[in-house]
């Protein structure tokens, strides 16, 4: 490969996470989604709508990771509860209550916020900032706990907000899958890339000195999140009705003329006819389960093996390799799910995801394959890989399906239960003691049972006989007596 071969691929990846496959660029949408702001706006972020939307979501990212790295090297997580099982019941119960106060507060605040929501991801960027710059002055008292909190839920409503802005800036509804997947991917890299510089910088600055570098990364965010701005959709194009040869006149006979058809954009235009396809009536709530299956089983895997290596007494390499694989297994399944969607609906996907995990973890306990070490690595990494896809194909069907004025309170919603699945399915991996085959047997069924939950109730949902009880349903109605 020459020098220039190599600068053109790694151009073409640079421009990866910021670029959508297929984006409309006729001279009708040239320019689409530019910001109507000032002029210095414009020319500083020359950048398409999902671009832009890329670029903050790389920025919050990485700020996250690296609050992650100056809370691991301050007292926040020095403190000693007392046992294993108490640290880690204090450290799930820190990961779910921020979604605790997203769900029922902030989900609704996004959206009746008359800012909008580039306001409140900005807003949100700009409160983690004066987060980090208390938490620098307290980093070494017991202060930082309530504003580590408030850190996490500022970031939890970034995620909530983010989430909903999707749709506005992709121009087809089959780009969702693509700009999930983007995002995911390129949120993940930041991170990884940004914790690793921030070690450096905690090693020469303090835990104190990285906290005040992360408002710089913070307020870069929100500033990113100002000049968000929405694609616009390639508009139909105009068509004229067709001209038809005049009739056959007899001698004498006048014709009276025709006026000409107008071309006006009214007249032409059919009225728009509704989408087809889509979940039915609690069809969405039968998904998010299937979602939660495999939330479940990313918690419980990672748990089980952590802890059975440290049974054994295992070397330090087995837990890096068992972490590495989930992490690594989630971002190639985040890669694979806009591959899967040219050849399959979102529905089809995530059915297919929650199969692959409870076949392959049921095939795994059943033959034994979790007595080798390597091969329960290689599950985790399965795991990691088939809930990575099926979370984007999750959030694009929320996105396509759920009107533009309910997705904040309806991702609100789900990812609160979606953390509470994965901290149930840790706590069960600690506090049961269990084989890594008995382990496996008890996902495979988990995740075969949220498959058949999601395919057999969308069925039953389609005929409208979904129990009454069900979130969502809207049971078919009955015909009058006589009919």
């Amino acid at each position: 490969m020459t020098a220039e071969q190599a600068l053109a691929v790694v151009r073409r990846w640079a421009r990866y996470p910021y670029l959508l496959e297929g984006a409309a660029t006729p001279p009708e949408v040239a320019g689409a989604g530019r910001p109507t702001g000032p002029a210095w706006r414009s020319r500083s972020l020359d950048l398409p709508p999902f671009g832009r939307l890329a670029l903050m979501h790389t920025l919050s990212s990485s700020g996250d990771a690296m609050v992650a790295v100056a809370l691991a090297g301050s007292v926040f997580f020095n403190v000693s509860p007392g046992t294993a099982a108490n640290r880690v019941a204090l450290s799930l119960a820190l990961t779910v209550a921020p979604f605790a106060v997203v769900g029922p507060l902030l989900g609704p605040m996004v959206e009746r916020a008359k800012a909008g929501r580039r306001a409140i991801a900005a807003g949100s960027g700009v409160g983690r900032a004066a987060c980090c710059f208390f938490m620098a002055f307290w980093v070494h008292s017991l202060l930082l706990f309530p504003v580590a909190f408030f850190t996490l839920v500022f970031s939890k409503l970034y995620l909530v907000t983010k989430a909903a802005l999707v749709p506005g800036v992709v121009e087809r509804p089959e780009q969702l899958v693509t700009a999930n997947s983007k995002l995911s991917v390129g949120g993940s890299l930041a991170g990884t890339v940004a914790g690793g510089a921030a070690v450096g910088i905690m090693d020469l600055l303090g835990a104190a000195g990285l906290l005040r570098f992360d408002i710089v990364v913070y307020l870069a965010c929100a500033w990113a999140a100002s000049a968000l701005t929405v694609a616009r959709r390639p508009s139909p194009p105009l068509t004229s009705p067709p001209l038809t040869s005049p009739p056959p006149t007899s001698p004498g006979l006048t014709v009276p003329a025709l006026p000409a058809p107008s071309l006006s954009r009214t007249a032409q235009l059919p009225p728009p006819a509704p989408r087809p396809g889509g979940l039915p009536p609690g069809g969405l709530q039968l998904a998010a389960l299937a979602t939660a299956a495999l939330r479940l089983s990313v918690g419980f895997v990672t748990f089980l093996l952590v802890f059975t290596f440290r049974r054994h007494d295992a070397a330090l390499i087995w837990y890096g390799l068992a972490l590495g694989a989930s992490q690594v297994g989630n971002v190639s399944g985040a890669l694979l799910a806009p591959l899967l969607r040219k050849h399959a609906a979102e529905e089809l996907m995530l059915t297919g995801s929650s199969v692959v995990a409870g076949a392959t973890a049921l095939a795994a306990g059943i033959v034994h394959w979790g007595t080798h070490w390597f091969v329960a690595v290689l599950m985790a990494a399965v795991i990691g890989l088939v809930a990575g896809s099926g979370k984007v194909a999750f959030d694009s069907m929320v996105q396509r399906d759920v009107p533009a004025g309910h997705r904040a309170k309806a991702f609100a919603r789900f990812e609160s239960g979606f953390q509470l699945s994965w901290a149930i399915g840790s706590l069960f991996a600690v506090l049961v003691p269990m084989t890594l085959s008995e382990g496996f047997i008890a996902i495979g069924a988990v995740g075969l049972l949220g498959a058949a939950a999601f395919a057999g109730g969308s069925t039953r949902a389609r005929r409208g006989t979904l129990p009454a009880w069900f979130p969502g349903s809207a049971p078919k109605p009955v015909a009058p007596p006589g009919r």
